[in-house]
């Protein structure tokens, strides 16, 4: 059994250099699938520290730390990836990129990821097995995961771990449970098609404004009058276009959305009546409904047997007030896809501390990360990658 103690010394004392690393990956997001510099980075950290990597790709470099002992192999997940949001934080190492920031923390995990990897090679000769540091494009769009899976580079591994670091939790807070966390996520658009002409002759028209503008209030019961309210489901029209001018009646509108599940047959039932209230409605207006819809990913399970590592560990980097309860929430990720090579394990670190600003939703211009969560988090995820190298789940 490693020791906790020295390792949250170790910790403290690379807070410096993870502020460093943290505040440039801060200044300098890119957007998903364009990782490039950011990479760049991460792959420049690794050589400084003497850390062996993969580079399949230009965005995506798995990090691989062996063991001087024998043992299992494991996988952490560290995603890369920016989001198109405007930063409103004002803060000193605020986003040089116009309308593009880091309001997801991923530059935090990525920090973590690095960290985690410099301590692994400073513990390599007590070291059991292998770890692999997955530093992953484009978790945003869904995407990064099966790219990553599909290089081969990660058959051999045994458990997935993953942090990320939660606005919606009080920070500090060490959150695991061995559920399902998020939700299976769809992406749709519903392309209306009518008979466009003079806004002062409507009645020679079929108006697709007027159809999806009554799809939109159809589609918000499918979920109240549909699924069991035992179940949990989202449904979400996110935008509706349509027109090109104010005497014009409007020829074609486009909405698009997302459908959140976490029960398959559930989702399944959802998609279903959401394409009949979109063909009914359209045939009702003389229009006609396609639907596109997009399954991008599952459900994020948490396995029982890393659940139960990842709490011990846990407890062991801070006190028990500290290890908290997960809950499913309807947000997504990709990470789920890795589930299929190896059991998986996603756990999250709370931020949010209203006296120092990092109480903002992510996604949102005012997110910021709660800097003094980055050693416990590099501890756990440390600690994990220990244990489950030497003895397995």
């Amino acid at each position: 059994m490693f020791d906790e103690k020295r390792l949250l010394c170790d910790c403290e004392a690379l807070q410096p250099y993870a502020l460093d690393i943290f505040h440039e990956l801060h200044q300098n997001p890119e957007r998903s699938g364009e990782e490039i510099k950011t990479n760049l980075l991460i792959r420049r950290e690794l050589e400084k520290h003497g850390i062996s990597y993969e580079a399949p790709f230009d965005n995506l470099t798995i990090a691989v730390i062996r063991g001087d002992k024998q043992g299992h192999t494991v996988g952490l997940r560290c995603d890369t990836d920016a989001l198109p949001v405007q930063e409103e934080t004002g803060l000193p190492y605020a986003s040089c990129v116009p309308g593009v920031m880091h309001a997801c923390g991923h530059d935090g995990h990525v920090t973590i990821g690095l960290c985690t990897a410099v301590l692994l090679k400073k513990y390599q000769q007590e070291m059991h097995g292998t770890v692999k540091v997955i530093f992953q494009s484009a978790e945003e769009i869904g995407r990064g995961a099966e790219e990553a899976i599909h290089t081969g580079l990660l058959d051999d591994v045994e458990v997935f771990f993953a942090i990320h670091l939660w606005s919606p939790y009080e920070s500090g807070m060490l959150h695991i449970s061995p559920i399902v966390v998020s939700a299976a996520v769809d992406a749709f658009d519903i392309r209306i098609t009518g008979k466009g002409g003079h806004g002062a002759t409507p009645h020679l028209c079929n108006d697709a404004l007027v159809c999806a503008s009554e799809l939109v209030v159809a589609l918000q019961s499918v979920v109240s009058r549909h699924v069991p309210p035992t179940e949990a489901a989202v449904l979400t029209v996110g935008t509706l276009q349509a027109g090109t001018a104010y005497n014009i009646v409007a020829e074609e509108a486009v909405l698009t959305g997302t459908i959140r599940t976490v029960d398959e047959d559930t989702r399944l039932e959802v998609v279903d009546r959401m394409e009949k209230l979109a063909s009914g409605i359209a045939a009702g207006h003389g229009c006609t409904a396609k639907v596109n819809n997009i399954h991008r990913h599952d459900v994020v399970r948490n396995d029982a047997a890393p659940a139960a590592l990842a709490r011990q560990c846990a407890l062991r980097v801070t006190d028990e007030q500290h290890v908290r309860e997960q809950r499913t929430m309807m947000l997504g990720d990709d990470f789920c896809a890795y589930r299929r090579i190896a059991p998986c394990c996603y756990a999250q670190v709370g931020i949010a501390d209203a006296s120092v600003g990092s109480d903002a939703a992510h996604h949102n211009g005012k997110f910021r990360v709660d800097e003094r969560v980055l050693p416990v988090s590099v501890a756990w995820m440390t600690l994990f990658s220990l244990e489950a190298g030497e003895n397995g789940i």
